[in-house]
Parts: structure tokens; sequence; C-alpha cells
């Protein structure tokens, strides 16, 4: 019982590192994290996703934050969890964030994370946002539209 223990609180402390790591943003670190057949999927899929893709790999998912983060944003902090679930090789986490835009546009936004863990690594990460905000937000492209996402990783 006590290396399950063990092992969840380590995927606990990665969930929480992801995002904690999303925050400086230390993009080096998030890939650390993931999985090698890591998949990060957006919701909900009425949302235009990135690139037109649903579904991103590491490298993908890495370059697509990266390129937000550099094209889009000044700064974006996930603020502490308003909720953490953990089961058997998930964390579910309930986040709000804080950002700007390079155009001084105050960003607030909410999301859902749901961490899927094979041992320590992350295997899949679902983004769940505030439909209604984002798409106001972004307008129709989300933030590809906004330049922010190139798929070919």
């Amino acid at each position: 019982m006590t290396i399950k223990a063990t092992l969840e609180s380590k995927q606990l402390q990665n969930a929480h590192a992801f995002l904690a790591l999303m925050s400086v943003p230390d993009f080096d670190g998030v890939a650390e994290l993931l999985a090698p057949n890591f998949m990060l999927e957006f919701f909900p899929e009425s949302l235009s996703p990135p690139g037109g893709k649903h579904a991103l790999n590491g490298k993908e998912t890495v370059k697509f934050f990266k390129r937000a983060t550099d094209d889009v944003f000044e700064y974006i902090v996930y603020l502490p969890p308003l909720y953490t679930f953990q089961g058997p090789d998930a964390v579910v986490i309930h986040v709000k964030s804080e950002g700007m835009t390079k155009s001084q546009r105050k960003y607030e936004n909410e999301y859902m994370y749901t961490f899927q863990f094979s041992g320590e690594k992350i295997v899949k990460l679902g983004q769940f946002v505030d439909s209604k905000y984002y798409a106001e937000f972004f307008g129709a492209g989300g933030v590809a539209a906004a330049g922010a996402c190139d798929s070919d990783a």
C-alpha cells in the first residue's frame, strides 16, 4: 500500500508541477513530465481546436504553449486550484488563470484539467476551458487565429 500511495503522491505533485511550470514558463520542465506517448486533447469539441487538430502529441503540445506565450501572452499564471481530485492514475484540477496579452488585454480564464498517468509520467491531458469566455476573447479561430499555433511540430 505504501508504494501505491507514494506513486499517487508523485502523480499529484507532477500535475501541480505541470501548472506551476506553465506559469513560469518552463517548457523544458513541462516536457520532462510528459510520457513519450503523451496526448493533449482540447475540450469542449465545439471550440475551434488549434491548427484544426483536436489532439496534440508531446512535442506539438510544448510548441503550442510556447508559441502562445511568445506570440500572444506577456504572461499567464495559474492561480491556486479551486478543486483537486485524485483517483488511480488520474488527477483532475479545477483552476483559474490570470494573464495579460501582448496587446495589454487582461486574460482571466477557467480550466478543468484531467491528467492521466502511467507511473509518474503524464500520458494524457484534457484541457477544458470556459467556452464562452474563450470564444469571446479569441473570436472564431481561437488562439490559432491569433497566430499562436502552428501544428507542424
